[in-house]
């Protein structure tokens, strides 16, 4: 039965995917649009499987499936115990992804991969928004509008059922609403959509939504040429509040009891990361080893799994992108006959890299294992890869694959 199941809704989303005049205006054409759709699901399905093989206790994918009957069952035979288990904010926040199984399970008849199919569709319309932006900032380059959907660690995280995938879908909304605020001008209907996006994204993670506000002033002050002065202003004064409740705020001690908290797990892929005491000393110290963890972990060989070689690969892969890129530039700058050609860095570009560094070094704060920091920097790893990537279009190896991805894209938008 759930194999019937799990058939026709397939059959049903993937005919329908390509009919909504949203996806449509993406510029894909239908046929690579279902092939896109149904890349995300196989990519979900075969995460649930290798979770399920190879995970301990088949990882948290499978946890939050299982638990999702016992909050079901809390629900609606004792909300009182319910609410009790979802007080606290953390709690509530933590059962995210289990409330989520609890919608979808009456539609599938508690089948993990047909909630899994089902949570595609949304997310998917999630990674056209984000496509949508990408073609627009990055333009002429197919090549790295794609990546939105196939970057293997950010397919590999975003197509199963976990916060990771909810994060994506929200990024991919909420920036094409604040593109659409720095193209066409300010409107309430896209600020409230922003405002609403971006309070899901702290519901969902707190600290991811926080690191997007810098990388988002950025953009904004790199746009918005004529109220530049303002928003430097109000930047200004916004610095000068933080550094005031700043040590109220005990940053050092929220982030110490996070990498606490990562390393009383048990894991198999522990790395080397040196304590916080939860002083800002201790944050210096730890830097070195941060940005290392963050930035490049796992190396080739480390975290004692097979599986973590092609994330690793993957890894190496992108900083081989982003080095070649600033050689480039470089060498552009210092040739009269090619300084005409180099373009800077666009406002976007600005975002992505002011997003994603950031982003990666906290995280390399914070988690001292292989499979976690894989996970958590998934998302990150597609904007600091595409303004680099962007910026090599010219180059045969790129033009060719933009050649070669250019039929599968009408020229409207």
């Amino acid at each position: 039965m759930h194999v019937l199941l799990l058939i026709a809704y397939a059959a049903l989303c993937t005919y329908g995917v390509a009919r909504l005049r949203f996806v449509r205006k993406s510029g894909i054409r239908p046929g690579p649009v279902r092939v896109l759709f149904l890349i995300h699901v196989a990519a979900g399905c075969l995460h649930n499987y290798i979770a399920w093989r190879f995970y301990p206790e088949h990882g948290d994918i499978w946890f939050y499936f299982h638990y999702s009957s016992i909050e079901a069952h809390r629900l609606f035979a004792d909300s009182g115990l319910f609410w009790q288990y979802n007080a606290h904010w953390d709690f509530l926040a933590h059962n995210s992804i289990t409330f989520i199984h609890i919608l979808l399970n009456p539609l599938s008849f508690n089948n993990l991969y047909i909630n899994t199919l089902l949570f595609s569709f949304p997310v998917f319309l999630g990674n056209i928004a984000l496509f949508r932006v990408f073609r627009q900032r990055f333009p002429g380059d197919p090549l790295t509008a794609f990546c939105v959907f196939l970057l293997p660690s950010t397919l590999f995280w975003t197509s199963c059922i976990h916060r990771e995938a909810a994060l994506y879908m929200l990024l991919g909304f909420l920036l094409f609403n604040i593109h659409r605020l720095t193209a066409r001008g300010f409107t309430w209907k896209n600020t409230i959509y922003s405002l609403l996006y971006f309070l899901l994204l702290v519901y969902f993670r707190s600290i991811f939504a926080l690191t997007l506000l810098p990388a988002l002033y950025c953009w904004l002050v790199a746009s918005r040429r004529q109220a530049r002065r303002k928003l430097l202003l109000g930047g200004a004064i916004a610095l000068a509040l933080i550094l005031v409740i700043l040590p109220a705020l005990d940053l050092p001690g929220i982030m110490a009891r996070r990498q606490q908290e990562f390393t009383r797990l048990e894991g198999h892929s522990r790395l080397t990361l040196p304590a916080l005491d939860g002083s800002w000393s201790s944050l210096l110290t730890t830097l070195p080893a941060a940005i290392r963890n963050g930035w490049f972990e796992p190396l080739p060989g480390s975290g004692g799994q097979l599986i973590y070689l092609a994330f690793s690969l993957e890894l190496v892969l992108i900083w081989s992108v982003v080095l070649l890129a600033i050689l480039r530039m470089n060498r552009n700058r210092s040739n009269p006959l090619l300084l005409n050609q180099d373009r800077h860095l666009s406002s976007f570009g600005l975002f992505c890299i002011a997003f994603a560094l950031p982003g990666m070094l906290i995280i390399g704060f914070m988690i001292p294992f292989a499979g976690a920091l894989i996970r958590y920097r998934s998302i990150y790893l597609l904007f600091l890869l595409a303004p680099f990537l962007h910026s090599l279009r010219a180059l045969p190896l790129f033009q060719a694959i933009n050649d070669r991805l250019s039929p599968y894209l009408s020229h409207r938008l």
